[in-house]
């Protein structure tokens, strides 16, 4: 017997997303405020405790007077799993990106995004503008998923770090440790652009696309939720970043990294790529379930 499909209204769904933006573009992610006081209370640097404790008083600050954490206000970013038997009032891309347009003005956050990514260069693009001012572009990965219920995880992802990702398609024969100096150069090479201390996602599996999102969604997966497979890799990869990098800012200490998170796929046996997506101290997530 088919089961009765459970209707998500897009006002419901508009009303937990811009709620959750709400949260996140003024706050961090708790655990990652956890980390910062960790890497604070483990620094001996000098400059780099003075800055440390200047990026959590500017959390504080920007919590307390409800101000954007950073300038950048980022990028939308929602990793969907959408239950199968859930019916939907309009298309799910249509309704993040009216709640997103809502969201960037109640909340007064600076419009980053640029409809044409050439900016005008070519003449026979000059036309290319954003469809409308009730909708701001986002980046949806959508995933169907057993039950009635819709989980989506929020991120605002700057420029910065995002600049800073790197994707290798490995021979198949690589071995671990050439798949772990390929990340630690990446992070430490990166030196200050993406404002560390920064944590880094790592994708390994999958094909060309796949690796790569598989990268940013370990940005914000927990532990849980990785497993225990990689977990002293992880260890291992965070302490070498750690011993080479550059330190908070890329100016001092041995705080260069906060975590390395690790999320596989199996792949096709003529290839084996890796890549690695960072993301700064602001670590703006959230989760909504509804």
């Amino acid at each position: 017997m088919k089961t009765a499909q459970r209707l998500l209204s897009d006002a419901l769904i508009q009303e937990k997303v811009i709620e959750a933006i709400g949260k996140i573009f003024c706050d961090r992610e708790p655990h990652a405020q956890e980390l910062l006081t960790k890497a604070l209370n483990s620094e001996t640097d000098e400059l780099a405790r003075d800055i440390l404790d200047d990026i959590i008083d500017n959390a504080a600050l920007a919590r307390e007077e409800r101000l954007p954490l950073c300038q950048d206000t980022g990028l939308l970013v929602v990793f969907a799993r959408l239950g199968v038997d859930v019916r939907l009032e309009i298309c799910l891309r249509d309704t993040l990106e009216q709640a997103a347009a809502i969201a960037w003005q109640k909340y007064y956050m600076r419009d980053s995004i640029a409809p044409d990514p050439l900016r005008g260069q070519l003449d026979e693009c000059e036309d290319i503008r954003s469809e409308s001012d009730a909708r701001l572009p986002i980046v949806l990965h959508l995933e169907q998923v057993p039950g009635d219920g819709l989980s989506l995880d929020l991120a605002l992802k700057g420029g910065g770090a995002e600049n800073m990702s790197a994707l290798r398609m490995f021979n198949p024969s690589a071995k671990v440790e050439e798949i772990v100096e390929f990340v630690v150069d990446t992070v430490v090479n990166a030196g200050g652009r993406p404002c560390p201390p920064v944590i880094v996602g790592v994708g390994i599996g999958g094909d060309f696309e796949l690796s790569a999102i598989l990268a940013k969604r370990a940005l914000f997966t927990d532990s849980d939720e990785r497993g225990t497979c990689y977990r002293e890799l992880e260890k291992d990869i965070l302490r070498r970043i750690n011993e080479r990098g550059r330190g908070v800012m890329g100016l001092a200490g041995r705080n260069t990294a906060l975590e390395v998170r690790i999320l596989t796929a199996p792949c096709h046996i003529a290839s084996l790529p890796v890549a690695v997506n960072l993301d700064c101290h602001a670590h703006r997530h959230i989760r909504v379930e509804i």
